[in-house]
């Protein structure tokens, strides 16, 4: 008889935990100003995709080996690499980047560190924790391990290219030289 009533005990009890809990949530999430706000200067969309800054991106980090595959957080599609969609017949398609790709590449590299890709970091010289800037240089030259190994050097036309777009003015010939290296 001690078990019906320890097990009407338990069922009692915990689903007063519950309803408490739901009263407890329900403070939290009514105590949030909806209207709150934290605006970030993210670098500007279209001079990423106007002004080589995608291209490059592509041409250097899009491959299938690197950023161009499904499960990686800085996730590039490029004609050698990931693509949306397939092409005619299911066939691979190695075209040029769509404009909801392009748009796709830059979310995927201001959304991989918002708070330190922000604009007036950048143009105060802080960005030397941004790992989108880190990660392709060597170890030697300032760099944290990156599996592809290192890939830019601070002095090369791909690292100004970003630098210079993150600052909120896009050097398209650095870009352009840059997607060439």
């Amino acid at each position: 008889m001690k078990e019906p009533r320890r097990l009407a005990t338990v069922i009692a009890l915990t689903t007063w935990l519950g309803a408490l809990a739901v009263v407890f949530c329900n403070a939290c999430v009514t105590s949030v100003d909806s209207g709150a706000t934290s605006p970030l200067a993210l670098p500007d969309k279209d001079q990423f995709i106007t002004q080589g800054v995608g291209v490059f991106m592509e041409k250097r980090c899009g491959a299938l080996d690197c950023h161009g595959q499904i499960g990686r957080p800085l996730r590039i599609y490029s004609s050698n690499g990931l693509r949306k969609n397939d092409g005619p017949n299911g066939a691979r398609d190695t075209s040029g980047t769509t404009a909801a790709e392009q748009t796709a590449n830059y979310f995927s590299v201001v959304g991989l560190e918002p708070e330190q890709i922000s604009v007036s970091r950048v143009s105060e010289g802080v960005y030397d924790d941004f790992l989108l800037l880190k990660k392709p240089l060597s170890l030697e030259g300032g760099g944290v391990r990156h599996k592809g190994g290192p890939v830019l050097r601070s002095t090369d036309s791909g690292f100004d290219c970003l630098i210079s777009w993150i600052s909120g003015a896009a050097n398209k010939a650095k870009c352009e030289d840059g997607a060439t290296q």
